[in-house]
């Protein structure tokens, strides 16, 4: 003490040059936004704690409450649990009118044909080998019997027979002529017939025969690939065709011939495959929870016999598993809908959940020396008073990203964020409560001496721990060599170019990301239908999309002109394919023009004389017109009222290819305005099955957008209110926003692109960026000193926790690397993008700025980095909130919330007896005091190694 010539008053708070600020300075309050800030902190750190001594005075009985509740929410899903897969409705905007008009068509024009694709794959399917075992696997196929059926009793009949499209038409499947084929007739058989000789109608092998030589010229000498398509009339019972199907898959799986490779599909493909996704997963899933149990019991324990945590490594998997039951039984008794999206979502919270029980299990391990000397309830009450805001905090923010995303009109993304809502509410409610009551207990073993694994089993009083087990090797790294070396002026200077490099590049990246879906994404890359649809896209690209523009409710004999305009504008525009438009109306006033329609005595100027004399020459001539026929599929004709109506007619069309998803926007736009332009919606709409799944790419990039503003927006607030320095939040946000960008643009050099899944991940992604930087600038915002200082002091805190979050994120999700589903495949990607940027933005590139030009410390802060000599092996310090963090611990004072003084543990010195605080509240608000007067000891500090220690005056 005599070594320093004055002795400042102690008020509490240390100033950047270590000395104690005067008086002056302790008159400073708080600024308004401060102020909000710890009333609100305080608010919920008082009910937080009031939580945590209720959960850990009755831990049985919250178990027992939790596991009842959530067993009554997951009723919901036992009783109303709907699983859809029909990607036609659920990745189209609910509002869209292209779902009202497939409806319509759909109910006007019902298909009843289903369907079994064969492709052949050889190096020429031409040659006579080739063709004999063709026919050999359509033998096979038609041999396959189903109880009482086989195709002949459930096939599409053409012209007597059943309908099978292939090469083999030309010798209409007769095992006799095909036998004796030879290369040379094959040849000229495949080059000069144009009408199937089995079923009279037009017959191209362009259609049946793929990947043909030579390319240019008109005579086919080879081709690689050759389809059969078995046509199917639906029964009224499908199942029976489906079962038919069934077993034409698993004869095609057996394969037909070695030397030639048979890729198989049917119309029950798709709901197969597509709904079998996550199935496939299960055992992935499961190792994948293994590997979270395993880390689990690594980090929330010590490796001794005491101090594991095996149990509470399970009951945090517990917790999951209830949060997903929880999620899954309220949002079904809603009435939400389980997609494909969702096979996600144990995933999620698996990365989610893990994060918020290390901060509960952190957040005890960095209680000071007096507060664990307390009772185990208060010490829980301590406990969920600093973990329960950080995990209110990250959940606030996720499902606020969520609740966003759930306000679009794609339904499917709709239902995945309804249900991670759920989920993360889930987790949040289990996380305080159960988690916390099975912590007790486990707390309660562990003071009581008891194994961790055979809890029945009580060590001796003298059993003393590994010294092993005692280190945290983390912490070692951390103080003694990385927060050093992120401080030196070159590996500043490098970090820095290293960032704006990589953002500079992924903006390239992110400005050229482009939008684009397909519907065999979403078949696992190893499935039979992924594999058969590739080869269908190589070898039958076919044209463009078809659709047809479809009239109802119209004045059709007063309509000529207009449909003649509609004729001319359609086969004139620029997306059409030439020669695609197939005009009922234009032939049927050809044929006026040129028939004896004129003496039936119904006609004009060869122009019907009335709407029902309009209908009936219209239905003469598609039934007794070899030029009409052709139309009569297209027309409907009504005759309800005794008179011969017209209801709903099609003029079909098809577009030209595109090579991107801009392109089909584009041209569906000019056809729906082309239309509109003429008629009205209640008149005639364009309609093609393609276009609900380019609505989808047409609005998904806006819905991106506005998402990821809406969500950033949300986020920036939370950390605004959280941090309490608009500065620091500033900088925290940039964090978010250059790891947003930063993973867009490795997006586009990886391959993928902006469609429905890439979007979802994107919206998460916001909520888990945010944390890896917002706790490291509100941890900064809590030491004084000058600025690198308090940079080392925060990586020495918060570097662990963060370092930690992040791993056990990218744990959970580490396994989805080896899913063959598109949606596991890219979540994986994109998530791991995440981490890494995130990572690097919290622990590399922030630290960098703010020891450059973070903000002054909070008028409140009170600690200080004590110096590398500090012992931190004891894992003191690997909690979210530091050693106590006094910034989140506020009391009421003065009419304003300020920050008690207790130095942070001593690490050094564990056996010293807890020496209280000194009281540095003003005299004269003490009451019960003589004259208002206070112990003179009182207010006085000396300063010596980095810790503030009362004196005597």
């Amino acid at each position: 003490m005599n070594g320093h010539p004055e002795k400042p008053e102690m008020n509490g708070h240390a100033t950047s040059n270590g000395r104690v600020p005067s008086s002056k300075d302790d008159e400073k309050k708080p600024n308004v936004l401060q102020r909000i800030a710890n009333k609100i902190i305080w608010f919920f750190e008082t009910g937080f704690e009031k939580i945590g001594i209720f959960v850990s005075t009755h831990p049985w009985k919250t178990i027992l409450i939790s596991v009842i509740i959530t067993g009554l929410f997951c009723i919901g899903a036992g009783v109303n649990f709907t699983e859809t897969n029909d990607n036609s409705v659920i990745w189209v905007p609910a509002d869209s009118d292209f779902l009202a008009h497939k409806r319509y068509v759909e109910s006007a024009y019902p298909s009843t044909t289903r369907f079994f694709y064969l492709i052949f794959v050889s190096s020429n399917v031409m040659s006579a080998a080739v063709i004999k075992e063709i026919y050999n696997a359509y033998d096979a196929i038609m041999n396959i019997n189903s109880g009482s059926t086989n195709f002949s009793s459930i096939c599409l009949m053409s012209g007597g027979n059943c309908l099978v499209t292939s090469v083999l038409e030309l010798w209409s499947y007769d095992n006799g002529t095909i036998s004796g084929l030879s290369d040379a007739t094959i040849q000229t058989a495949v080059n000069n017939e144009t009408t199937s000789p089995m079923y009279k109608s037009p017959w191209e092998a362009t259609k049946v025969l793929g990947e043909r030589y030579p390319i240019s010229g008109s005579t086919i000498s080879s081709a690689k690939a050759a389809i059969m398509t078995f046509y199917i009339n639906t029964p009224d019972d499908k199942s029976i065709a489906e079962a038919w199907e069934q077993l034409a898959l698993d004869r095609a799986e057996q394969g037909f011939d070695k030397n030639i490779k048979t890729y198989y599909f049917a119309t029950r493909s798709r709901s197969d495959e597509a709904g079998d996704t996550i199935r496939k997963d299960v055992n992935l899933l499961s190792v994948g929870y293994l590997l979270v149990i395993i880390y689990l019991f690594i980090v929330f324990g010590r490796l001794n016999c005491v101090e594991q945590r095996v149990g509470l490594s399970l009951a945090g998997i517990i917790v999951i598993g209830m949060s997903l039951g929880f999620s899954f039984g309220l949002s079904s008794a809603a009435g939400w809908e389980y997609g494909p999206l969702h096979s996600i979502l144990p995933f999620l919270l698996l990365g989610i959940g893990v994060d918020d029980m290390f901060v509960v299990v952190g957040s005890y391990q960095s209680l000071s020396h007096h507060e664990l000397s307390l009772p185990l309830t208060q010490r829980m009450g301590k406990l969920l008073r600093h973990a329960g805001v950080s995990i209110l905090v990250t959940s606030v923010t996720d499902i606020l990203a969520f609740g966003i995303g759930a306000t679009t009109t794609l339904p499917a993304l709709k239902s995945f964020c309804i249900f991670s809502c759920l989920g993360i509410l889930g987790l949040f409610s289990l996380s305080i409560t159960f988690f916390l009551a099975c912590f007790t207990l486990d707390i309660q073993r562990t003071e009581q001496g008891r194994n961790a694994c055979i809890c029945c089993y009580k060590h001796k009083p003298d059993y003393k721990p590994n010294k092993c087990s005692q280190r945290n090797n983390f912490n070692i790294f951390l103080r003694k060599y990385y927060s050093k070396l992120i401080l030196k002026l070159p590996v500043k200077i490098v970090v820095v170019v290293i960032s704006v490099g990589l953002l500079g590049l992924n903006i390239w990246g992110f400005v050229n990301l482009k939008q684009d879906y397909n519907d065999n994404w979403f078949f696992p890359s190893d499935s039979y239908a992924y594999e058969f649809n590739e080869m269908k896209d190589k070898y039958f690209p076919g044209g463009g999309a078809i659709g047809g523009v479809y009239c109802k409710n119209i004045d059709y004999h007063g309509s000529r002109s207009r449909f003649e305009l509609l004729n001319t504008t359609l086969s004139s525009n620029q997306y059409i394919t030439n020669g695609s438009v197939d005009s009922w109306f234009k032939s049927y006033t050809d044929w006026l023009d040129g028939s004896p329609a004129a003496a039936s005595g119904k006609t004009t100027n060869n122009y019907p004389n009335s709407e029902n004399d309009f209908a009936d020459l219209l239905y003469t001539f598609v039934t007794t017109e070899v030029t009409g026929k052709r139309h009569a599929r297209y027309i409907k004709f009504l005759n309800s009222t005794g008179t011969l109506d017209i209801g709903t007619t099609n003029i079909p069309y098809q577009h030209i290819s595109f090579d991107t998803a801009a392109d089909e926007i584009v041209a569906m736009d000019s056809v729906v305005d082309l239309v509109k332009g003429i008629f009205s919606e209640s008149e005639c709409f364009p309609y093609a099955r393609f276009y609900l799944q380019w609505q989808t790419n047409k609005v998904i990039k806006n819905e991106l957008f506005r998402n990821l503003g809406l969500a950033a927006a949300c986020v920036f607030v939370v950390t605004l209110v959280l941090i309490a320095n608009l500065w620091t939040s500033l900088l925290v946000f940039s964090c978010v926003i250059m790891t947003l960008v930063d993973v867009a643009g490795i997006m586009h050099l990886w391959g993928l692109s902006i469609n429905i899944v890439s979007c979802i991940n994107l919206v998460i992604a916001i909520g888990l960026a945010v944390d890896y930087s917002a706790h490291i600038g509100h941890c900064f915002m809590t030491f004084v000193g000058d600025r690198n200082e308090r940079v080392k002091a925060t990586l020495v805190e918060m570097g662990n926790p963060v370092f930690s979050g992040g791993f056990s994120t990218f744990l959970a999700f580490i396994l989805l690397a080896a899913s063959k589903s598109y949606i596991f495949t890219t979540f994986f990607q994109i998530f791991f993008l995440v981490v890494i940027f995130g990572l690097f933005h919290g622990l590399v590139y922030l630290p960098v700025l703010l020891s450059w030009i973070g903000p002054s410390a909070y008028s409140t802060a009170d600690r200080r980095y004590k110096g590398d000599d500090v012992d931190l092996d004891n894992n003191k310090s690997s909690s979210l909130q530091g050693h106590d963090n006094l910034a989140m611990k506020s009391t009421k004072s003065n009419g304003h919330y300020s920050v008690p003084i207790e130095p942070p543990p001593d690490y050094n010195n564990t056996d010293l007896p807890y020496i209280p605080p000194p009281d540095y509240t003003p005299p004269s608000q003490h009451k019960g005091m003589a004259n208002g007067k206070a112990p003179q000891m009182h207010g006085k500090a000396h300063i010596a190694n980095g810790r503030i220690t009362p004196v005597s005056s």
